[in-house]
């Protein structure tokens, strides 16, 4: 048994890494869950998510020392898994966790799930190692200090997970020494996607995990909650995907648990259960269908208490509240000990619109109400489109300088544009209260000397060449567009809305991806060595066999089968490696290249249009216009039509879109310079956006030649490490106007 000050506190979730992105999906085996849009709580394709959640502080040894936070993060964990995930859970506290209670809990668990159940076990508590079987043991509420006859062994637990017929069992322990329950890890693969969650739904899973391994854990935190449960359940609270990566989860949470303690977590499948590569998969509640909670679960399942919890937050917050009409503060808040029943809720903040909603209030259940404020209309929004698009724009009767899409008070407003080689143009420009309007200026070219071209870059039509590497650089116009999809878009993910007006200026971008080519131009130039070069292998962006026993040689600008696919957009390059070339290549211009934002290359990409693709929503029609994963595909068809190519084309293959370029969608997926935040999109600002200051994770866009109908669409988002390279992943360049 653990002394006192090693206290355990930890709890935690599994960490979802196998099944590489390209597989068929389970749907072509004929099993399981066949459609993504059946992997949601009210679809009726889905089996009951059900948790045993067990928190034990008290004891009745007084041998055995007390805890403090372990009932609390049990409490607090099912009623979060109960409120945002639908699970049906019985809550076992204190006293009530007794071996026999534990012991038939399991059995029961055994004896009722089916097999398209998932269950979570949870059990935070102290633990012991039994060190003479290299074994673990849990100590339920009526244990009895020093008498191992008392405790529950780790094989009680296991044999348990492996009688239980459910799809999904995930054992979550909050215990010391739970680390002997493990098997062996998977690996994670390249690309995340919805295909990915419903794979890992499809295939039978037994997994764990435990605060620490063989060592002690510590019972103290935030918020009477432990290091790690405090940062899990605010993972979990704050998350706003369909489905959950407990891979996230882990990669999150697992760093900050380490470097604050002196305990390891663990996330592996559980040994001798009947594991069969699957994963637990957590699924938000879509449409108010939360779960229940059996507190205290015994022979009368009676609920804890006759009340419940309101918290009300707000965007921005601050907002003044009432309740029923009283006034209850200024969000956030939380109130508990609230009477059942139905409340209203109204929230007024200066600037602006008031907002009520009503709310139900249920026993020892919290409510959360959030509500996206709306400002007061009293002003509008001014846009001045351009020919050319480079021109200086004023707004003479007043002081701020012009930015476009800039919010104003309804009235005239006098506009000047004007250009060098071109007659200046004033008009003045009505702004009603909520307009939102762009106004066209084209100014008339005068005749003047003609200014030389810069040694460094030549044009041709327009568009400008740079001589270093022959990249060819098109001038996209300024303009606003509606960025990210809506909820009703076929294969959407909720990081990319809610849908928001976006405004740009004018910019350059490559017309074509960085090729093979051009990148070795840079290795030749700098003997540049990156660390690809060392585990290019082991990562996987060397050459890969074809179905038909060949070698595909389209990979890897260094591999050396690639002499001759100069053409081919340069792959396996990292963040990090972009960042040098386009150092080297600065040095080198008249110009200053860069990656594009995340905005510019959603905006670039549609091209003026509005949807799925920029060639319509036919993915029949996908062929000529992108490489993805076809009916050539090396592993399974996801587009009903033929490109040609197994794996990457030569850059310009296929047809531009509005812009005039080439394989936005598809080829490769192209970095941009963003820093990925999930919730971005909806505190972006309107005009010209960066994505979040700083981050762990880089956005890229566009799919690539395996892609699915899922990632091959304007508003589909992705993210990797910096420092991560594959096979499918390269990019292209842009520069500011007046560049």
């Amino acid at each position: 048994m653990k002394k006192s000050h090693h206290l355990v506190v930890l709890l935690t979730l599994l960490c979802i890494l196998s099944v590489a992105a390209q597989l068929p999906v389970m749907a072509a085996r004929g099993i399981g869950v066949q459609k993504i849009e059946d992997l949601q709580h009210n679809s009726g394709a889905l089996g009951n998510y059900k948790a045993l959640i067990i928190g034990i502080d008290v004891y009745s040894d007084a041998d055995i020392p007390n805890l403090k936070t372990a009932a609390h993060d049990a409490k607090t964990i099912a009623e979060l898994l109960a409120d945002q995930y639908g699970f049906q859970t019985t809550l076992l506290l204190n006293k009530k966790a007794s071996k026999a209670n534990i012991y038939n809990a399991m059995r029961d668990l055994a004896a009722n799930t089916k097999e398209d159940d998932s269950v979570l076990i949870y059990y935070a508590g102290h633990g012991d190692l039994d060190r003479q079987y290299n074994d673990g043991w849990w100590i339920p509420s009526d244990a009895r200090g020093g008498k191992p006859l008392s405790y529950l062994d780790n094989t009680q637990v296991q044999k348990a997970m492996r009688a239980m017929k459910a799809r999904h069992v995930l054992l979550v322990s909050d215990s010391c020494y739970s680390g002997t329950l493990f098997g062996r890890a998977r690996s994670v693969p390249p690309v995340i996607d919805e295909r990915y969650y419903l794979n890992l739904y499809n295939e039978k899973s037994r997994w764990g995990m435990t605060s620490g391994n063989k060592e002690p854990v510590e019972d103290s935190g935030t918020g009477n909650h432990s290091i790690f449960a405090y940062q899990l359940i605010k993972a979990l609270e704050q998350n706003q995907n369909n489905y959950l990566s407990t891979q996230d989860l882990y990669t999150r949470i697992a760093p900050i648990v380490a470097n604050n303690s002196e305990q390891t977590p663990l996330c592996r499948p559980i040994r001798n259960t009947g594991d069969q590569g699957g994963e637990f998969v957590f699924i938000r509640v879509a449409g108010g269908n939360p779960g229940d909670i059996i507190s205290d679960a015994g022979k009368d399942y009676a609920p804890e208490k006759e009340t419940g919890t309101l918290k009300v937050t707000s965007t921005p917050s601050g907002a003044a509240l009432k309740i029923d009409g009283k006034p209850a503060g200024t969000t956030p808040v939380q109130y508990g000990n609230m009477e059942l029943g139905s409340v209203t809720v109204l929230v007024d903040k200066d600037g602006f619109l008031k907002d009520t909603r009503s709310a139900r209030i249920k026993a020892g259940r919290r409510t959360v109400v959030h509500f996206d404020l709306e400002r007061e209309k009293s002003s509008g929004w001014l846009s001045v489109d351009t020919t050319p698009p480079s021109a200086k724009i004023r707004v003479l009767n007043i002081n701020p300088p012009y930015e476009r899409g800039m919010e104003l008070e309804a009235g005239r407003y006098h506009v000047e544009v004007s250009a060098p080689g071109y007659i200046t143009e004033k008009r003045w420009v009505e702004l009603a209260v909520g307009d939102d309007i762009a106004v066209q200026f084209s100014l008339q070219t005068k005749r003047v000397a003609a200014k030389p071209v810069s040694y460094k870059e030549t044009t041709s039509g327009g568009n400008i060449i740079d001589s270093t590497t022959g990249m060819e650089f098109v001038a996209i116009p300024g303009g606003c567009f509606q960025m990210g999809s809506p909820s009703s878009e076929k294969n959407r993910v909720s990081d990319e809305g809610p849908v928001h007006k976006v405004c740009v200026d004018g910019f350059s971008m490559a017309k074509h991806e960085v090729t093979v080519g051009q990148w070795r131009k840079f290795i030749n130039a700098t003997a540049y060595k990156t660390e690809a070069e060392k585990d290019v292998k082991k990562k996987g962006c060397y050459a890969l066999k074809d179905n038909k026993g060949g070698w595909q040689d389209g990979y890897y600008w260094d591999n050396p089968g690639f002499s001759q696919k100069n053409s081919q957009p340069v792959a396996c390059v990292s963040h990090n490696d972009v960042g040098k070339f386009i150092s080297w290549l600065n040095r080198n211009s008249s110009r200053n290249y860069r990656l594009s934002t995340e905005a510019e290359w959603e905006y670039a990409a549609r091209a003026g249009t509005s949807t799925l693709r920029f060639w319509g929503d036919d993915e029949g029609e996908a062929c000529r216009y992108a490489n993805i994963a076809d009916k050539a595909h090396r592993w399974a068809p996801a587009f009903p039509c033929d490109d040609g190519y197994r794996f990457s084309s030569p850059v310009g293959n296929y047809r531009p879109n509005n812009f005039g370029l080439y394989d936005m969608l598809g080829n490769v997926w192209e970095w941009t310079e963003d820093w990925y935040g999930g919730d971005y999109y909806s505190k972006s600002p309107r005009k010209n956006p960066k994505g979040p200051g700083s981050g762990s994770y880089r956005v890229y866009r566009g799919g690539g030649w395996n892609g699915y109908p899922s990632g091959v669409r304007a508003a589909s988002r992705s993210w990797s490490r910096p420092w991560e390279r594959y096979a499918n992943m390269g990019f292209r360049l842009a520069s500011s106007s007046g560049q």
